[in-house]
């Protein structure tokens, strides 16, 4: 991704969101920022003070002309993000101003910075680990309060803080298996093999919990996705409209009319969701649009973290519709009857469920009673109340997966090499259980290891920089 001398660069680019704004910013960073700046903004003194402002016209240095009213702000190598020299040059928000001023400092020397690229060089100046590295795009992506705060964690170390303990745990372990082989034809033991297991067994139980973390953590990060299914005609479209607050879907008594999978995000207690309408289920239709849309409604309740199983409480279940349910996985699912306000006396929960006793959907029910008073609803699409009590009981059992302060990861690449790294520890584990000798354990330490030191980025190569750094967008 980034290689040889371009590393030595003097980069720029805007960092704030293009199109129009009362204020856009420019960072420029490297080797030659403060003498390039200084040529476009001369009332810059000759040593500038660090995380000091200072103000005045930046100028076209051939022709003199004004180009913009701006703020500088100088930062000093070592005590920048990027670890670099740095400025920031506060401009009005036109992506003209901006334009021009790019323009200057990049026919003065700097060039045009790479996607991520500030955020690689603090990287690789020490400034970051690859973990807090990933927390700040996480943090610029995060569209919920319960997201910044995972990712600001993330940010000021949590996770790192918690790997660098395994990796010195795992090093002594290393390093005391080393030397027993070293001694070994001596026949001298070195290694008190209580200790290590000990040690392991830490390391095995910290590994654990934070691979165990990553459900939670994925949605903080990226929060529900909610599928809403069922027969058509049994106010699905209008219930995601009410999930919404928002007429995204259409609404018409006749079924079938959502023919495709239409989404939608909202934010409730904290926590961003995706929520997801799809076409109605049947068999009996010969309209090939609605067949597809069917298909894609079945693909969409795959991928969902919870689905919504929608039926008319006028109508009642029917055989078909406890055919759907069957297929659910009563883990992730909901039951909400729409349409309340037909009847008299809203349905019993407990006498809903009694009607499912014979189906395999009651079977996978584990507890029953707290199945019927936190996963089922009876409710009026017409009736804003319902988001509510719906989404409410939704934070609630999410809330209660969560434990407070608990360090959690939230990035697949991590849960990728954390798993790995758990595998290679349990097989450790084995290994000195049965005596095997302290080459293999050592083979399975050094393994761990790596897959430690991958996910922190003290090892890394072209492929995993990017992986992590093509997200990014330009100017971070």
């Amino acid at each position: 991704m980034h290689q040889g001398d371009r590393d030595k660069d003097t980069i720029c680019a805007v960092s704030t969101p293009h199109g129009v704004g009362g204020i856009s910013v420019i960072r420029i960073s490297g080797p030659q920022t403060l003498s390039v700046v200084k040529r476009v903004c001369a009332f810059l003194p000759e040593h500038p003070e660090s995380h000091r402002v200072y103000f005045g016209y930046l100028k076209n240095p051939q022709t003199g002309e004004e180009i913009d009213e701006v703020l500088v702000t100088y930062f000093k190598t070592g005590k920048s993000f990027t670890g670099e020299e740095v400025i920031e040059i506060s401009c009005h928000g036109s992506p003209h101003i901006c334009q021009s001023i790019l323009q200057q400092l990049i026919s003065l020397g700097a060039r045009p910075a790479d996607r991520g690229e500030f955020t690689y060089r603090a990287f690789m100046n020490g400034k970051l680990d690859l973990v807090q590295a990933e927390s700040v795009l996480s943090l610029i992506e995060s569209q919920s309060s319960q997201a910044s705060k995972l990712a600001l964690r993330q940010l000021k170390g949590d996770v790192s803080k918690k790997l660098e303990q395994i990796e010195d745990d795992m090093t002594w372990i290393l390093a005391h298996a080393e030397a027993q082989i070293d001694f070994s034809t001596e026949g001298i033991d070195v290694v008190d093999y209580s200790v290590v297991k000990q040690r392991l067994k830490k390391v095995e139980e910290t590994l654990k919990e934070l691979v165990g973390t990553f459900k939670v953590g994925r949605l903080l990060k990226d929060g529900f996705r909610v599928v809403l299914t069922g027969l058509p005609n049994v106010g699905k479209s209008s219930l995601l409209n009410l999930f919404l607050e928002d007429e995204r879907a259409i609404v018409t008594d006749i079924p079938g009319t959502t023919r495709d999978v239409i989404h939608g995000d909202t934010t409730f207690g904290g926590v961003k969701f995706t929520f997801v309408d799809t076409a109605g289920l049947r068999d009996q239709t010969t309209d090939l649009v609605e067949r597809i849309g069917i298909q894609k409604s079945y693909e969409a309740q795959n991928e969902s973290d919870v689905v919504f199983f929608i039926y008319d409480l006028d109508k009642g279940l029917s055989a078909a519709e406890l055919q759907i349910l069957e297929s659910l996985e009563p883990s992730r699912t909901y039951i909400i009857g729409n349409k309340v306000d037909r009847l008299g006396v809203p349905p019993k929960a407990l006498d809903v469920l009694e009607t499912l006793k014979n189906s395999k959907f009651f079977q996978k029910i584990a507890d029953k009673t707290d199945f019927s008073t936190r996963r089922m609803f009876f409710v009026s699409a017409l009736d804003k109340k319902a988001r509510t009590s719906v989404l409410q009981s939704l934070v609630k059992e999410f809330a209660d997966l969560q434990v407070e302060n608990t360090v959690l990861i939230s990035n697949a690449r991590h849960f990728e090499n954390l798993s790995r790294a758990l595998e290679n520890t349990q097989r450790s584990q084995m290994i000195v259980d049965n005596g095997m000798g302290s080459e293999f354990l050592s083979l399975e330490l050094k393994e761990s290891l790596i897959a430690i030191h991958e996910t922190l980025g003290k090892r890394f190569d072209d492929q995993i920089m990017d992986r992590v750094f093509k997200e990014f967008c330009i100017g971070k």
